[in-house]
């Protein structure tokens, strides 16, 4: 095959890959005091595996919704969060959490989104 036809067919077939990888991508910003960041992460994925490969103000303990370690405030971006756990809706309703409020342990991220963190 012609040299430039080869780099012309991988280029095509790399933009296609590449648009069809951000489709699957959401943005996921966190703010805290000191922290304001955006990362980007493949739809379906938690929280814990961004923070596993990230270094994020978000804390975990128990991973179980027993804890409330890691609530967050959802700025923005409610909707593309999976739905809450029984476990997670539990405890919430337990602390009088607000509705804008949710245990990243137990989210998955759907879409974008803008959380924000309190403390430090």
């Amino acid at each position: 095959m012609n040299p430039v036809v080869a780099a012309k067919v991988r280029g095509t077939v790399f933009r296609n890959k590449l648009v069809h990888t951000m489709k699957n991508q959401s943005q996921v910003t966190i703010n805290a005091a000191k922290f304001s960041r955006t990362f980007t992460i493949r739809k379906g994925l938690g929280f814990q595996a961004l923070s596993a490969k990230n270094e994020t103000p978000i804390e975990y303990d128990c991973r179980e919704a027993d804890c409330g370690v890691c609530i967050v405030r959802v700025i923005s971006g409610m909707n593309n969060l999976s739905a809450k756990t029984e476990s997670e809706d539990a405890f919430l309703q337990a602390m009088r959490a607000d509705e804008d409020e949710r245990l990243t342990c137990q989210c998955r991220i759907m879409g974008d989104v803008v959380v924000e963190v309190e403390g430090d």
